[in-house]
Protein backbone atom coordinates (compact mmCIF):
# COMPACT_ATOMS: atom_id res chain seq x y z
CA UNK A 1 0.00 0.00 0.00
CA UNK A 2 2.36 2.98 0.93
CA UNK A 3 4.38 2.33 -1.89
CA UNK A 4 1.59 4.39 -4.33
CA UNK A 5 2.53 7.76 -2.02
CA UNK A 6 4.97 8.84 -4.89
CA UNK A 7 2.06 8.79 -7.23
CA UNK A 8 1.02 11.61 -6.25
CA UNK A 9 4.19 13.39 -6.47
CA UNK A 10 5.21 12.08 -9.67
CA UNK A 11 2.44 13.61 -11.26
CA UNK A 12 2.66 16.98 -9.93
CA UNK A 13 6.40 17.02 -11.47
CA UNK A 14 5.15 15.51 -14.59
CA UNK A 15 2.06 17.60 -15.63
CA UNK A 16 4.92 20.62 -16.35
CA UNK A 17 6.08 18.92 -18.88
CA UNK A 18 5.87 20.04 -22.66
CA UNK A 19 6.03 16.43 -24.12
CA UNK A 20 4.38 15.09 -27.01
CA UNK A 21 4.01 11.48 -25.79
CA UNK A 22 1.86 12.57 -22.86
CA UNK A 23 -1.67 11.71 -22.75
CA UNK A 24 -4.36 14.35 -24.94
CA UNK A 25 -5.27 17.04 -22.47
CA UNK A 26 -2.07 17.47 -20.73
CA UNK A 27 -0.88 20.96 -21.64
CA UNK A 28 2.40 22.75 -19.89
CA UNK A 29 2.44 25.13 -17.25
CA UNK A 30 4.90 27.74 -17.87
CA UNK A 31 7.23 29.00 -15.20
CA UNK A 32 5.89 31.78 -13.83
CA UNK A 33 6.06 34.07 -9.85
CA UNK A 34 2.12 33.77 -9.81
CA UNK A 35 2.35 30.39 -7.39
CA UNK A 36 -1.54 30.34 -6.90
CA UNK A 37 -1.86 30.72 -11.09
CA UNK A 38 1.06 28.18 -11.31
CA UNK A 39 -0.77 25.65 -8.50
CA UNK A 40 -4.00 25.86 -10.08
CA UNK A 41 -2.37 24.44 -13.78
CA UNK A 42 -0.72 22.06 -11.94
CA UNK A 43 -3.67 20.34 -10.37
CA UNK A 44 -5.86 20.84 -13.37
CA UNK A 45 -2.59 18.82 -15.16
CA UNK A 46 -3.06 16.08 -12.59
CA UNK A 47 -6.40 15.74 -12.88
CA UNK A 48 -6.14 15.28 -16.94
CA UNK A 49 -3.01 12.81 -16.33
CA UNK A 50 -4.82 10.68 -13.40
CA UNK A 51 -7.15 8.50 -15.40
CA UNK A 52 -3.87 7.71 -17.61
CA UNK A 53 -2.41 6.26 -14.56
CA UNK A 54 -3.70 2.99 -13.76
CA UNK A 55 -2.37 1.41 -17.40
CA UNK A 56 0.96 3.24 -16.87
CA UNK A 57 1.95 5.93 -19.23
CA UNK A 58 5.57 4.06 -21.36
CA UNK A 59 6.75 7.48 -22.23
CA UNK A 60 7.77 8.23 -18.90
CA UNK A 61 8.74 4.74 -18.06
CA UNK A 62 5.70 4.78 -15.10
CA UNK A 63 4.88 1.73 -14.67
CA UNK A 64 0.85 0.62 -14.34
CA UNK A 65 -0.07 1.94 -10.74
CA UNK A 66 -3.43 0.22 -10.18
CA UNK A 67 -2.41 -2.35 -9.66
CA UNK A 68 1.01 -1.44 -8.79
CA UNK A 69 3.05 -4.60 -9.22
CA UNK A 70 6.36 -4.96 -6.79
CA UNK A 71 8.17 -8.52 -7.63
CA UNK A 72 10.16 -8.06 -4.40
CA UNK A 73 10.22 -5.51 -0.87
CA UNK A 74 12.70 -6.21 2.01
CA UNK A 75 12.18 -4.43 5.31
CA UNK A 76 14.64 -5.35 7.84
CA UNK A 77 14.79 -2.63 11.00
CA UNK A 78 15.23 -2.87 14.74
CA UNK A 79 12.94 -0.62 17.18
CA UNK A 80 11.97 -1.00 20.93
CA UNK A 81 8.40 -1.97 19.83
CA UNK A 82 9.16 -3.35 16.60
CA UNK A 83 11.97 -5.91 15.23
CA UNK A 84 11.54 -6.81 12.14
CA UNK A 85 12.62 -8.52 9.05
CA UNK A 86 10.54 -9.57 5.96
CA UNK A 87 10.47 -10.40 2.67
CA UNK A 88 7.56 -9.83 0.65
CA UNK A 89 7.27 -10.83 -2.92
CA UNK A 90 4.89 -11.05 -5.45
CA UNK A 91 2.72 -7.86 -4.27
CA UNK A 92 -0.25 -5.94 -6.10
CA UNK A 93 -1.27 -2.90 -4.68
CA UNK A 94 -4.96 -1.60 -5.72
CA UNK A 95 -6.79 1.47 -5.13
CA UNK A 96 -3.64 4.30 -5.57
CA UNK A 97 -4.84 6.33 -8.48
CA UNK A 98 -8.59 6.69 -6.64
CA UNK A 99 -7.47 9.88 -4.70
CA UNK A 100 -8.49 13.14 -3.24
CA UNK A 101 -6.24 16.22 -2.98
CA UNK A 102 -6.28 18.38 -0.08
CA UNK A 103 -3.68 20.70 -1.14
CA UNK A 104 -0.96 21.38 -3.48
CA UNK A 105 2.01 23.73 -3.28
CA UNK A 106 4.49 23.78 -6.25
CA UNK A 107 7.27 26.12 -6.98
CA UNK A 108 8.73 25.60 -10.01
CA UNK A 109 11.28 28.94 -8.90
CA UNK A 110 12.94 26.19 -5.97
CA UNK A 111 11.82 23.37 -7.12
CA UNK A 112 9.67 22.53 -4.28
CA UNK A 113 6.74 20.53 -4.06
CA UNK A 114 4.44 20.13 -1.29
CA UNK A 115 1.36 17.98 -1.85
CA UNK A 116 -1.42 16.57 0.44
CA UNK A 117 -3.32 13.65 -0.45
CA UNK A 118 -6.49 11.14 0.65
CA UNK A 119 -7.11 7.60 -0.68
CA UNK A 120 -10.44 6.05 0.79
CA UNK A 121 -9.50 2.54 0.06
CA UNK A 122 -6.40 0.60 -0.42
CA UNK A 123 -6.00 -3.31 -0.90
CA UNK A 124 -3.19 -4.88 -1.48
CA UNK A 125 -1.84 -9.42 -1.39
CA UNK A 126 0.80 -11.29 -2.37
CA UNK A 127 3.52 -13.51 -0.50
CA UNK A 128 5.71 -12.78 3.18
CA UNK A 129 8.50 -14.50 4.45
CA UNK A 130 9.34 -12.75 8.36
CA UNK A 131 10.91 -13.24 11.20
CA UNK A 132 10.57 -10.26 14.58
CA UNK A 133 8.56 -9.44 17.30
CA UNK A 134 6.01 -6.75 17.61
CA UNK A 135 5.53 -5.41 21.48
CA UNK A 136 5.58 -9.21 23.12
CA UNK A 137 4.43 -10.98 19.83
CA UNK A 138 6.55 -12.79 17.85
CA UNK A 139 6.69 -12.78 13.97
CA UNK A 140 7.73 -15.86 12.49
CA UNK A 141 6.55 -17.73 9.08
CA UNK A 142 6.01 -17.78 5.70
CA UNK A 143 2.34 -17.24 3.62
CA UNK A 144 0.56 -15.38 1.77
CA UNK A 145 -1.26 -11.94 2.56
CA UNK A 146 -4.22 -9.71 2.04
CA UNK A 147 -4.89 -6.21 3.56
CA UNK A 148 -7.50 -3.65 3.66
CA UNK A 149 -6.71 -0.46 4.38
CA UNK A 150 -8.96 2.93 4.53
CA UNK A 151 -8.98 6.65 5.03
CA UNK A 152 -5.33 6.98 4.21
CA UNK A 153 -3.51 10.37 4.47
CA UNK A 154 -0.39 11.43 3.05
CA UNK A 155 1.76 14.90 3.19
CA UNK A 156 4.55 14.64 0.81
CA UNK A 157 7.17 17.05 0.54
CA UNK A 158 9.84 17.14 -2.04
CA UNK A 159 13.14 19.43 -3.43
CA UNK A 160 14.41 19.43 -6.63
CA UNK A 161 17.50 19.97 -7.83
CA UNK A 162 19.20 21.13 -11.63
CA UNK A 163 21.97 18.72 -12.44
CA UNK A 164 23.67 18.19 -15.74
CA UNK A 165 23.87 14.38 -17.14
CA UNK A 166 27.15 13.36 -18.90
CA UNK A 167 26.01 14.67 -22.58
CA UNK A 168 25.52 18.32 -20.89
CA UNK A 169 21.50 17.99 -20.95
CA UNK A 170 20.30 20.12 -18.00
CA UNK A 171 17.69 17.41 -16.01
CA UNK A 172 16.30 17.98 -12.25
CA UNK A 173 16.72 15.42 -10.04
CA UNK A 174 14.74 14.86 -6.60
CA UNK A 175 17.26 15.73 -3.72
CA UNK A 176 15.29 15.76 -0.82
CA UNK A 177 11.88 13.25 -0.15
CA UNK A 178 9.76 13.30 3.18
CA UNK A 179 6.48 11.31 3.22
CA UNK A 180 4.49 11.59 6.53
CA UNK A 181 1.51 9.18 6.52
CA UNK A 182 -1.49 8.06 8.75
CA UNK A 183 -3.53 4.65 7.37
CA UNK A 184 -6.31 5.50 9.61
CA UNK A 185 -8.05 1.86 9.82
CA UNK A 186 -7.14 -1.56 8.32
CA UNK A 187 -7.50 -5.39 8.67
CA UNK A 188 -5.38 -8.24 7.10
CA UNK A 189 -5.48 -11.92 6.42
CA UNK A 190 -2.54 -14.07 6.73
CA UNK A 191 -2.40 -17.91 5.35
CA UNK A 192 -0.03 -19.65 6.32
CA UNK A 193 1.24 -23.76 6.10
CA UNK A 194 0.29 -25.77 9.22
CA UNK A 195 3.59 -25.37 10.33
CA UNK A 196 3.00 -21.56 10.80
CA UNK A 197 -0.61 -21.33 10.80
CA UNK A 198 -1.00 -20.77 14.35
CA UNK A 199 1.62 -17.63 14.69
CA UNK A 200 -0.23 -16.56 11.52
CA UNK A 201 -3.35 -16.50 13.42
CA UNK A 202 -2.39 -14.50 15.90
CA UNK A 203 -0.42 -12.09 14.31
CA UNK A 204 -3.51 -11.00 12.38
CA UNK A 205 -5.99 -11.30 15.30
CA UNK A 206 -3.55 -8.94 17.61
CA UNK A 207 -3.66 -6.93 14.41
CA UNK A 208 -7.34 -6.63 13.19
CA UNK A 209 -8.05 -6.28 17.50
CA UNK A 210 -5.51 -3.37 17.53
CA UNK A 211 -4.85 -1.99 14.46
CA UNK A 212 -4.44 2.12 15.45
CA UNK A 213 -1.69 0.68 18.09
CA UNK A 214 0.21 -1.43 15.17
CA UNK A 215 -0.68 1.03 12.38
CA UNK A 216 1.29 3.61 14.92
CA UNK A 217 4.14 1.55 15.94
CA UNK A 218 5.06 0.56 11.86
CA UNK A 219 4.72 4.19 11.06
CA UNK A 220 8.19 4.71 10.65
CA UNK A 221 8.73 1.44 8.63
CA UNK A 222 5.90 2.46 6.48
CA UNK A 223 6.90 6.16 5.74
CA UNK A 224 10.22 4.69 5.16
CA UNK A 225 9.01 2.52 2.21
CA UNK A 226 7.20 4.84 0.69
CA UNK A 227 9.23 6.99 0.26
CA UNK A 228 11.88 4.82 -1.26
CA UNK A 229 9.51 3.51 -3.76
CA UNK A 230 8.31 7.02 -4.54
CA UNK A 231 11.82 8.43 -5.21
CA UNK A 232 12.52 5.43 -7.72
CA UNK A 233 9.18 6.17 -9.57
CA UNK A 234 10.06 9.67 -9.68
CA UNK A 235 13.29 9.24 -11.20
CA UNK A 236 12.06 6.90 -13.87
CA UNK A 237 10.03 9.77 -14.62
CA UNK A 238 11.87 12.96 -14.46
CA UNK A 239 15.03 10.88 -16.08
CA UNK A 240 12.96 10.98 -19.19
CA UNK A 241 12.51 14.59 -19.31
CA UNK A 242 14.82 17.75 -19.76
CA UNK A 243 14.20 20.86 -17.25
CA UNK A 244 13.01 22.15 -20.37
CA UNK A 245 10.48 20.34 -21.16
CA UNK A 246 9.51 20.17 -17.05
CA UNK A 247 9.62 23.73 -16.60
CA UNK A 248 8.82 26.13 -19.90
Amino acid sequence: MTSLIGLALISAWITGAAFAELPPGVRPCPRTNDLIQYNVCVLQQLNAITPYLANGIPSLKLPALDPLFLPSLTVDRNLETLKIKANMSQIRVYGATNFAIDDLKANPNDLSVNIKVRLPHVHMNGNYDVQGRLLLLPLNGAGNFKGNFTDTKVDVQAQGKEVTDAKGVQKIEIDKLVTKIRVENGNIELKAPPNHSAAAEAAATFFNSNPRLVLDIASPIIEDTAATVSRALVARALNVLTKQELLP
